[in-house]
């Protein structure tokens, strides 16, 4: 057995092994339909050198489970593969928090737009945000749920419903400065009209 260097997504198999997510297959549609590159990035490349990696390793072990004349492998842990899982899960640490999003990046220099772009910006992210609430809330929710029943986990469902909190207040947010720069725009438009008058009647009064 090889010495590995477990990463993030090295666990993540781990666990989805452990609660009976065992194929190859199965790991790759958990984590399509639960959307965990929402808060985790991995790609479906990844999945079969991982579970390749981690057996050899002695993390996992693996019996042929074929399913209509393809040939699959279902998946588990080993004693060394549960204690790997259960130490990473139980490190006091938690790592600082990680977000790439690109769409805060741009509005972060949205003060180099004119303000109508900013504004459009603004109602793009909002569009956007509102569309993965719905998607959170019609589809992963109740798949969450589901896999609660089928396998007995809650908390996958209720890192879901924190998704969909999070998606929900970001158009909250996103709404309020959406209506905070339409009215300073008035404010300032009114104000540069009231500016233009008094200019016109001083050149008449000359």
């Amino acid at each position: 057995m090889e010495a590995m260097a477990l990463k993030t997504s090295s666990y993540l198999i781990l666990g989805l092994v452990r609660g009976r997510v065992a194929s190859g297959y199965a790991i790759k549609r958990f984590i399509e339909q639960q959307r965990t590159d929402s808060f985790w990035a991995t790609t479906f490349a990844q999945i079969y050198p991982e579970l390749a990696d981690l057996e050899e390793a002695g993390y996992l072990t693996h019996r042929e489970d074929p399913h209509g004349g393809r040939q699959r492998r279902a998946y588990s842990l080993t004693a060394k593969g549960e204690r790997a899982l259960m130490s990473w899960l139980r490190r006091a640490r938690i790592p600082k928090r990680e977000l790439r999003d690109e769409g805060l990046l741009r509005l972060a220099f949205a003060d180099h737009l004119p303000r109508a772009e900013a504004i459009e910006l603004v109602r793009r992210l909002r569009a956007r945000s509102e569309e993965a609430e719905r998607e959170f809330r019609e589809e992963i929710i109740p798949i969450g749920q589901a896999i609660s029943s089928s396998f007995g986990l809650r908390f996958p469902a209720e890192v879901c419903r924190m998704g969909a909190g999070y998606h929900a207040w970001a158009v909250e947010h996103l709404s309020q400065l959406e209506e905070e720069l339409l009215a300073e725009e008035s404010s300032s438009d009114g104000s540069s009209g009231s500016q233009r008058a008094t200019r016109n009647r001083i050149h008449e009064s000359r």
